[in-house]
């Protein structure tokens, strides 16, 4: 007979995280929190407005960055799969990236002055190329990191809530500083961007080297260190597309992404084109990560009662309305109020992106590890963090192509349908991609019961 829903599975005392050993995993992921962010509300903005690349080679310079995410992605997390040191498999990863991450970041910020539209694209792409490069050294050994520190169902949920509080501060630093960096320097934007790119950059090292060297590193069950060859790595990534739950899961990650990739990337747009409210960027991204902090508790709860899967649902259920929502509830004449309470309503629904989608993939290794009596945490996160840059670069392309064809002009009053396609790009088209989330992921087969029952049977062969 089934044991109850409510009833976790069990994990001795000895073997759970203390709230430290939690804290200092989750305040990793800040870096990758603050690149999404920067990235979304002030890359294609900078190299549109400040760099004066047309709109259309902004974002192919960013979508052209990730082919070769094609390739560092699942190569770095193969490698992490099968790296042994004393210190661990994925935390040099993580010592060794830091420094150079920093730099690179600053130097995208960087560019040469009166660069024409080759040289400045030419210098978008090479840049973003090599700082991508060290944040895949460092993002899919960490995330792979976060999927081995627990085998509770629950426990991982409250891991992957402690990294998303984390998540969420760095959403709210990559949100709001740069802003007010750039601004600083106002009258030489370059020059604002460039400190903003170098100082940014510099919290991102330190940020790494704290949680390489302090995050706990549990050595896998088997101590074997499988050899490498290419066989082995093109076979254990087609292996990660092979799991139904997996491929269900990350084509669901995916389309969030572009739908939230779409949405914030216009942020900036709208607010100055068509709400004609530019200064208040800065608030409105306040406003809406403060909510999204205040809500991790209740999709934490959520998840408890619900099950991750179904609170999952509800999410995107919730990003879908208020998506839709966006064109009719704000306006140029709306009051502060009447917009601080929308971005209230919709920050609330936020916490459970940075959630749930995670602490499920952690699920999902168990479920591969039943079937091919292997821990392959580096592989699914690879595949991982290459689903969240080619949703991004997506979103970036979508947006600089589509204002280029409504003919949005830089730093000046934009036509009736420049103004129709940033509100069009920036609501009801990511309602579509959010929509189509859940319909993919309405089937998920990964329940919370079906996972009791791998634990079960991966606690028998391991005669625990």
């Amino acid at each position: 007979m089934a044991r109850p829903a409510t009833i976790a599975h069990a994990v001795p005392p000895a073997d759970r995280l203390s709230v430290w050993q939690k804290a200092i995993y989750g305040f990793g992921d800040v870096i990758v929190a603050m690149r999404q962010t920067i990235f979304q509300f002030y890359l294609l903005p900078f190299y549109t407005d400040v760099v004066v690349l047309a709109p259309s080679l902004a974002g192919l310079g960013k979508m052209l960055g990730f082919v070769w995410d094609g390739v560092n992605d699942p190569v770095t997390g193969y490698l992490s799969d099968r790296t042994q040191t004393r210190f661990g498999r994925r935390r040099p990863f993580l010592v060794g990236a830091a420094l150079p991450l920093g730099l690179t970041f600053g130097l995208l910020w960087s560019p040469p002055t009166h660069l024409g539209p080759a040289a400045g694209f030419l210098y978008m792409f090479v840049a973003f190329v090599l700082m991508d490069t060290f944040f895949t050294l460092y993002a899919t050994p960490y995330l792979a990191l976060g999927a081995e520190l627990s085998r509770d169902y629950h426990e991982r949920t409250q891991i992957s809530a402690t990294r998303s509080f984390f998540h969420v501060l760095g959403l709210f630093a990559g949100g709001v500083v740069p802003g007010l960096i750039v601004r600083r320097w106002a009258d030489a934007p370059a020059t604002g961007y460039a400190r903003m790119g170098f100082g940014m950059g510099a919290c991102m090292a330190v940020v790494a080297l704290v949680t390489g060297l302090l995050t706990r590193e549990i050595p896998p069950a088997s101590g074997e260190r499988p050899a490498l060859s290419w066989r082995a790595f093109f076979h254990g990534m087609s292996g990660t597309l092979e799991n139904r739950p997996f491929r269900i899961m990350i084509t669901t990650f995916g389309l969030i992404l572009v739908a939230g990739g779409l949405n914030q990337t216009m942020v900036p747009y709208a607010f100055r084109y068509w709400l004609d409210r530019a200064d208040a960027v800065n608030a409105v991204i306040a406003v809406y990560l403060a909510a999204s902090v205040l809500s991790l508790p209740l999709w934490t709860l959520l998840a408890r009662r619900l099950g991750k899967d179904r609170a999952l649902r509800l999410c995107m259920a919730w990003a879908t309305l208020v998506l839709c929502a966006l064109p009719v509830a704000l306006s140029p004449a709306m009051s502060n109020a009447r917009l601080g309470a929308f971005l209230l309503l919709a920050g609330l629904g936020n916490g459970g992106w940075a959630i749930l989608p995670v602490a499920i993939t952690a699920d999902i290794v168990d479920h591969d590890e039943l079937e091919t009596r292997q821990r392959r945490e580096g592989a699914y996160f690879g595949i991982w963090t290459l689903a969240m840059k080619l949703a991004a670069g997506l979103a970036s392309g979508v947006v600089g192509v589509v204002l280029q064809l409504l003919g949005y002009v830089p730093n000046a009053v934009q036509s009736a349908t420049a103004i129709l396609g940033i509100r069009l790009l920036y609501g009801p088209l990511p309602a579509l991609f959010m929509a189509a989330a859940l319909v993919t992921f309405w089937r998920f087969p990964l329940t919370r019961e079906r996972h009791r029952e791998i634990q079960d049977a991966l606690a028998a062969r391991r005669g625990a």
